[in-house]
Protein backbone atom coordinates (compact mmCIF):
# COMPACT_ATOMS: atom_id res chain seq x y z
CA UNK A 1 0.00 0.00 0.00
CA UNK A 2 2.83 2.51 1.09
CA UNK A 3 4.82 1.49 -2.10
CA UNK A 4 1.57 2.19 -3.90
CA UNK A 5 1.57 5.54 -3.07
CA UNK A 6 4.73 6.82 -3.21
CA UNK A 7 4.30 5.95 -7.02
CA UNK A 8 1.27 7.09 -7.65
CA UNK A 9 2.82 10.49 -5.70
CA UNK A 10 6.11 10.19 -8.29
CA UNK A 11 3.64 9.77 -11.30
CA UNK A 12 1.59 13.19 -10.39
CA UNK A 13 4.24 14.68 -9.97
CA UNK A 14 5.78 13.87 -13.06
CA UNK A 15 2.70 14.76 -14.65
CA UNK A 16 2.68 17.93 -13.33
CA UNK A 17 6.71 18.87 -14.23
CA UNK A 18 5.78 17.64 -18.11
CA UNK A 19 2.51 20.55 -17.93
CA UNK A 20 4.75 23.13 -16.23
CA UNK A 21 7.23 22.59 -18.52
CA UNK A 22 4.57 22.64 -21.76
CA UNK A 23 3.37 25.77 -20.88
CA UNK A 24 4.21 28.81 -22.82
CA UNK A 25 5.53 30.99 -19.76
CA UNK A 26 8.16 27.77 -19.28
CA UNK A 27 8.62 28.03 -22.70
CA UNK A 28 9.62 31.10 -22.73
CA UNK A 29 11.74 31.09 -19.95
CA UNK A 30 13.72 28.23 -21.79
CA UNK A 31 14.46 29.91 -24.88
CA UNK A 32 15.09 33.02 -22.88
CA UNK A 33 17.85 30.88 -21.02
CA UNK A 34 19.12 29.18 -23.89
CA UNK A 35 19.34 32.69 -25.92
CA UNK A 36 21.65 34.24 -23.12
CA UNK A 37 23.63 31.29 -22.65
CA UNK A 38 24.57 30.77 -26.61
CA UNK A 39 25.44 34.37 -26.51
CA UNK A 40 27.48 33.97 -23.87
CA UNK A 41 29.26 30.90 -24.86
CA UNK A 42 29.54 32.69 -28.77
CA UNK A 43 31.04 35.59 -26.38
CA UNK A 44 33.86 33.80 -24.87
CA UNK A 45 34.58 31.83 -28.14
CA UNK A 46 35.56 34.91 -30.28
CA UNK A 47 37.01 36.82 -27.10
CA UNK A 48 40.77 35.45 -29.13
CA UNK A 49 39.52 36.71 -32.62
CA UNK A 50 38.78 39.97 -31.06
CA UNK A 51 42.22 40.28 -29.58
CA UNK A 52 43.62 39.18 -32.51
CA UNK A 53 41.67 41.69 -34.56
CA UNK A 54 42.46 44.59 -32.34
CA UNK A 55 46.14 43.95 -31.76
CA UNK A 56 46.48 44.32 -36.07
CA UNK A 57 44.27 47.39 -35.46
CA UNK A 58 46.55 48.39 -33.31
CA UNK A 59 49.88 47.44 -35.28
CA UNK A 60 48.72 48.90 -38.47
CA UNK A 61 47.16 52.37 -36.84
CA UNK A 62 50.49 54.32 -37.47
CA UNK A 63 51.09 52.84 -41.36
CA UNK A 64 47.38 54.10 -42.17
CA UNK A 65 47.36 56.94 -39.57
CA UNK A 66 47.83 59.85 -42.84
CA UNK A 67 45.45 58.31 -44.91
CA UNK A 68 42.46 60.02 -45.99
CA UNK A 69 39.72 59.98 -43.51
CA UNK A 70 37.07 57.51 -45.83
CA UNK A 71 40.39 55.60 -46.73
CA UNK A 72 41.20 54.77 -42.28
CA UNK A 73 37.36 53.88 -41.60
CA UNK A 74 37.77 51.70 -44.77
CA UNK A 75 40.29 49.76 -43.23
CA UNK A 76 38.90 49.75 -39.65
CA UNK A 77 35.87 48.61 -41.07
CA UNK A 78 37.22 45.71 -42.85
CA UNK A 79 39.55 44.71 -39.90
CA UNK A 80 36.74 44.28 -37.51
CA UNK A 81 35.35 40.82 -38.53
CA UNK A 82 37.51 37.66 -39.55
CA UNK A 83 35.14 37.41 -42.17
CA UNK A 84 35.69 41.10 -43.76
CA UNK A 85 39.33 40.87 -43.34
CA UNK A 86 39.03 36.77 -45.41
CA UNK A 87 36.64 38.52 -47.88
CA UNK A 88 39.58 41.83 -48.34
CA UNK A 89 42.41 38.85 -48.55
CA UNK A 90 40.82 36.93 -51.13
CA UNK A 91 39.82 39.49 -53.61
CA UNK A 92 42.46 42.19 -53.42
CA UNK A 93 45.40 40.16 -51.77
CA UNK A 94 45.20 37.03 -53.15
CA UNK A 95 43.57 37.82 -57.00
CA UNK A 96 45.07 41.82 -56.77
CA UNK A 97 41.62 42.69 -57.58
CA UNK A 98 41.35 46.71 -57.60
CA UNK A 99 40.33 48.49 -54.66
CA UNK A 100 38.74 52.12 -54.47
CA UNK A 101 40.25 52.56 -50.95
CA UNK A 102 43.17 50.31 -50.41
CA UNK A 103 45.97 50.66 -53.18
CA UNK A 104 49.66 50.51 -54.15
CA UNK A 105 52.05 50.36 -50.93
CA UNK A 106 49.09 50.32 -48.29
CA UNK A 107 47.37 47.58 -49.98
CA UNK A 108 50.61 45.18 -49.99
CA UNK A 109 51.23 46.48 -46.36
CA UNK A 110 47.66 44.96 -45.30
CA UNK A 111 48.01 41.86 -47.47
CA UNK A 112 51.31 41.15 -45.91
CA UNK A 113 50.44 42.08 -41.82
CA UNK A 114 47.03 40.12 -42.58
CA UNK A 115 49.08 37.18 -43.97
CA UNK A 116 50.68 37.01 -40.34
CA UNK A 117 47.38 36.47 -38.71
CA UNK A 118 46.78 33.30 -36.28
CA UNK A 119 43.09 32.92 -35.74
Amino acid sequence: MRQMKRTVVLLLEIALLLIILRSSFAQYLLVDMQNSLSGWISHVAEMGERKTLSELQERINPTIANLNEYQRDYIMNMTSSRSKLEHFERYYCMTEDKNPFVYGNTRIYLCSEIRKLEF
